[in-house]
């Protein structure tokens, strides 16, 4: 474990291996962020649900997982004996953008979502920058971690995650970054989890690879993936659980927030009423300041702590009477430097606090 603002481990060797570690390193964390989960899970029921119900419900999703990503699902089952946890709670907290796919499941009316970006060309180096604010629930903030992985087979990779969870953004040693936005779709099913597919990206060599995990077989719900390489090659995907479109910036800046810009994806989208304006005014304000002439990382750590559309704002603090279950925040900012293969985070909000560079050979 390494000190930094927000905490850092060092796992490695295999599926199994890198799980424990991570479930022993944060045993307590796990265990808390677990609880909260469910607990965000069963207050925001439209249907009675208890123990026994909601572990039932995801065991389709387990075997549609267990069936195309066979080290992930071994991994998270390394994480639930590290920290103590029943493998069916680990499961579930990896599922936590997944689950608001439900129609009877509430908890994302709030969440105003993430807004992404990408500039391929960073003005005075030429590096590719790629990055993100993640916004979820407030409560989420204290499970912020980074994982620094050492796998037995395949790249390097620093990952940006929340306890428990196997991986949220990030970049690996061949140069590629993912971050992502939650897409509301109506198709969901049995498929391959949000954070599923963000480390089958993470374990590429290339971007042909890379883009092969949101775009092959089937996911669980709706997604935005933006992807890019070191050498400034950007793809951004758009999904549902059976479908997908693309997007090719171009050697362009690009950014994305919670809607779908696909036309023929629209209507396979979910409006959720109180986020769905958050999302059209973020990315007007996305695009307006990613049309500057020198966009380089400190520019783009400014533009994370935005506050155009106050509270809901791309620097998100939710509104001041929501409870800390419900209320949309900004739990952490990143701008990744995929040349450098570094990651640039902040804890919380980048109004409040500072970025702190974290390279991926610490």
């Amino acid at each position: 474990m390494n000190e930094t603002a927000i905490p850092l481990v060092e796992l490695s060797g295999s599926p199994s291996d890198i799980g424990e570690a991570h479930g022993e390193s944060f045993r307590e964390l796990v265990g808390e962020h677990i609880a909260c989960h469910r607990e965000w899970i069963f207050e925001n029921s439209a249907i009675p649900l208890d123990d026994e119900s909601l572990d039932a419900t995801w065991q389709p999703w387990i075997a549609a997982n267990e069936a195309v990503a066979p080290a992930l699902i071994e991994e998270m089952r390394g994480i639930a004996r590290g920290a103590g946890v029943p493998f069916e709670h680990v499961f579930q907290v990896n599922s936590l953008l997944d689950i608001g796919n439900f129609r009877w499941i509430d908890c994302v009316r709030q969440l105003v979502g993430c807004t992404s970006f990408v500039v391929p060309h960073e003005a005075g180096t030429n590096q590719t920058l790629i990055g993100q604010t993640y916004d979820l629930a407030f409560f989420r903030r204290r499970f912020n971690i980074v994982l620094r992985i050492r796998p037995e087979d395949g790249p390097s990779q620093l990952v940006y995650s929340l306890a428990g969870i196997v991986g949220l953004a990030g970049l690996n040693q061949h140069g590629l970054g993912i971050n992502i936005n939650y897409l509301s779709s109506n198709d969901c099913q049995p498929g391959k989890l949000h954070a599923v597919i963000v480390r089958q990206v993470l374990a590429a060599t290339n971007l042909a690879d890379a883009v092969a995990a949101p775009t092959a077989g089937t996911r669980a719900g709706g997604s935005h993936y933006l992807v890019a390489d070191d050498a400034g090659h950007v793809v951004s995907v758009e999904t549902t659980a059976g479908a997908f479109a693309l997007f090719y910036p171009d050697g362009k800046p690009y950014g994305h927030t919670n809607h779908y810009l696909a036309e023929w994806l629209q209507p396979r989208q979910v409006i959720r009423s109180t986020a769905i304006g958050s999302s059209i005014a973020r990315y007007t304000a996305l695009r307006r300041f990613l049309q500057r002439d020198d966009l380089d990382r400190e520019s783009l750590k400014a533009m994370t702590a935005d506050h155009s559309s106050y509270p809901r704002s791309i620097c998100a603090h939710g509104g001041p009477d929501e409870p800390d279950h419900l209320r949309g925040s900004t739990i952490a900012a990143m701008v990744q430097v995929l040349g450098e293969r570094s990651m640039h985070i902040c804890a919380g909000c980048a109004c409040e606090g500072e970025y702190q560079a974290i390279a991926l050979e610490g």
